[in-house]
């Protein structure tokens, strides 16, 4: 869900009609989501797991800052355990209409350290709040496209921190523009509570999910995304464990 834009008018247009239109595109997205008072939820758990011929990825050259970057930085694109755990996966319920309240006072954050977004993949609730902070001893930038459309584009001075509401819903991609050109992240925003990231084991856990049947979707900016079925009762914890092949596939 987007914001629509005009991009012409075609033939005559009344002018209220024209200005109602252009009212209309500027508005922020409303989310659909409702939160409602929640009768013996359950929890959504599980792991992420890759298989097939995964190679580690080689370190990222440095072009700039060199003297406090290094010559090269680790690719945060593939990181996977010993046994396949899969980090940096997004993974939430993708047709949840309502539930549990939102959280909408705690910040999101995003810090600029030692030359690396961090973390490189994160989630948030709409309505939220980005905070972009910068650790490092020099300037930083952060530009983010939802597609093909420039969110924001800010400066980040050292030791400073820079708030962006979030009001649109989607995957953001967000880098930094001023030649530090290996640095990226990933930000999705859900109009819902039920989103997180698999840590470092390729784990997951989805608290206060009303029970019924869900869409359980998992994304990976190499991998690819694939869609589980979850069915869950009352007060049940449902675990789940999706493997995703090299090729972006999901094994059976």
């Amino acid at each position: 869900m987007s914001v629509k834009k005009i991009t012409r008018v075609v033939g005559v247009v009344p002018l209220l009609l024209f200005l109602l239109l252009c009212v209309s595109a500027a508005a922020p997205v409303v989310a659909e989501y409702r939160e409602i008072a929640l009768t013996e939820p359950g929890v959504i758990e599980g792991q992420v797991l890759v298989s097939g011929n995964v190679s580690p990825l080689p370190p990222k050259p440095v072009h700039k800052q060199r003297k406090f970057c290094g010559n090269e930085v680790p690719d945060d694109r593939l990181i996977v355990g010993k046994n396949g755990e899969l980090q940096n996966a997004i993974v939430y319920l993708n047709d949840i209409k309502s539930g549990t309240t939102t959280k909408l006072e705690q910040p999101v954050k995003l810090d600029n350290r030692e030359c690396r977004f961090v973390p490189h993949v994160l989630t948030a609730t709409l309505g939220q709040t980005l905070e972009i902070q910068n650790s490092d001893p020099f300037l930083h930038d952060a530009h983010a496209w939802l597609g093909s459309r420039s969110l924001f584009n800010s400066a980040v001075l050292s030791g400073r921190t820079v708030r962006k509401p979030l009001l649109d819903v989607g995957l953001i991609h967000i880098n930094c523009d001023i030649r530090h050109t290996w640095m990226h992240a990933y930000l999705f925003v859900a109009e819902h509570p039920y989103h997180t990231v698999t840590d470092s084991a390729g784990k997951f856990r989805l608290d206060d999910v009303p029970p019924g049947t869900w869409t359980l979707r998992v994304w990976h900016e190499l991998l690819g995304s694939v869609d589980r079925s979850v069915r869950l009762d009352r007060k049940e914890t449902k675990s789940v464990k999706i493997t995703l092949r090299a090729d972006g596939e999901e094994k059976p």
